[in-house]
C-alpha cells in the first residue's frame, strides 16, 4: 500500500484557492500541479499520472461534477475530492454519487483539510489494495 506522498492535481478557477490548496499539500510533502478548469484538468490527466484530484465544483467550461464523472470513467483508480463554496446547492450525497471520495465546504480549516485529505487517501489506498488494483 502506498503511503505518504502523492501527486495531486488541484483544479479551481480561482488562483488564490489553487495556491492555498497547493501550499497546504506541498507542506505535507505532496507534489502539486494545477489546472484552472475541468477541460485543462482532463488534458493534464491524459498526459500524466495523478494519484488524486481536488476540484472545485463551480468553474467555467467544465464544472467539477462533470470533471469527476469523466475522471472516474477514464481513470477509476484516481482519488477525487470535490470542494465548493456553494454547499446549499450541492449535497455531499450528490457529489459522492458521481464518484468523489470526499466533499469539502469552502472555506475550510487548514487542519480539517489536511486530515480529510489524509483520510481520503488512506481509504482510497485500502480500497485499491482490497481490489488488487
Amino acid at each position: 500500500m502506498k503511503t505518504g506522498k502523492y501527486k495531486v492535481l488541484i483544479v479551481d478557477d480561482e488562483p488564490a484557492m489553487r495556491n492555498i490548496v497547493a501550499t497546504l499539500l506541498s507542506s505535507d510533502g505532496h507534489l502539486c500541479y494545477i489546472a484552472s478548469d475541468g477541460i485543462e484538468a482532463l488534458n493534464r490527466a491524459e498526459r500524466e499520472y495523478f494519484d488524486a484530484v481536488i476540484t472545485d465544483v463551480s468553474m467555467p467550461h467544465m464544472d467539477g461534477i462533470a470533471l469527476t464523472r469523466e475522471l472516474r470513467k477514464r481513470y477509476p483508480s484516481i482519488a477525487v475530492a470535490v470542494m465548493t463554496g456553494f454547499s446549499n446547492q450541492y449535497a455531499a450525497e450528490d457529489v459522492n454519487a458521481v464518484g468523489a471520495g470526499d466533499f469539502l465546504n469552502k472555506p475550510f480549516a487548514i487542519d480539517e483539510f489536511s486530515a480529510r485529505f489524509a483520510e481520503m487517501m488512506h481509504a482510497h489506498e485500502t480500497l485499491r489494495q482490497t481490489q488488487g488494483t
